[in-house]
């Protein structure tokens, strides 16, 4: 199971927190800045992207198995960070991290820090579209964008509203001159 996904920058900055395991507030925060140490002490030319437990995963309170496993890669200037259990394939993993860059590549074109930062709806929606309650549901990046793009543009379609403002001012005015029976009928 995906405990966790981090993506924060090489200044310990999140960009995303998302748990699939209950953690509370102070312990996210203490996980994040324990994995960042972790990470941002390796050598990713002769280290691998695979990490032991931290000592806050390792304690008994949290309810999470001692065999939890820590899978980056450093793309630019951000890391993407899972935590999982040992039932997850490290390389599968590395894997979906990949296919989950590329579904974001694909919707900003050439996906960078800033685009996480301001447009961080579309950043939960290609992650929501691989994986639910900790559980890969989708790889095929193609895919995840359409579904991304179809949310996109059904949230487009709501924000510019259903009604424009001369139906609306013909409605008030229909149900003002006649009543809301009247109006009624009209629908």
């Amino acid at each position: 199971m995906i405990h966790s996904v981090l993506i924060f920058n090489k200044k310990c900055q999140p960009r995303l927190i998302k748990f699939y395991t209950p953690v509370d507030i102070k312990k996210q925060q203490l996980l994040l800045k324990q994995v960042y140490d972790l990470i941002s002490q390796r050598n990713s030319d002769f280290q691998s992207s695979f990490l032991v437990t931290p000592p806050l995963l390792m304690t008994e309170q949290n309810g999470l198995d001692q065999n939890i496993q820590i899978i980056y890669k450093n793309y630019a200037t951000l890391y993407f960070t899972f935590i999982v259990d040992d039932q997850e394939s490290e390389l599968a993993i590395l894997d979906l991290i990949q296919t989950f860059v590329e579904a974001l590549d694909r919707c900003f074109t050439e996906v960078s820090e800033l685009d996480l930062i301001f447009n961080w709806q579309t950043l939960e929606s290609v992650l929501e579209e691989i994986i639910q309650g900790g559980m890969v549901i989708e790889t095929n990046v193609s895919k995840i964008v359409n579904a991304v793009d179809e949310l996109n543009k059904a949230t487009d379609t709501n924000e510019t509203g259903t009604f424009s403002s001369s139906s609306l001012a013909n409605a008030i005015q229909a149900f003002t001159q006649g009543g809301f029976a009247s109006w009624a009928s009209g629908q």
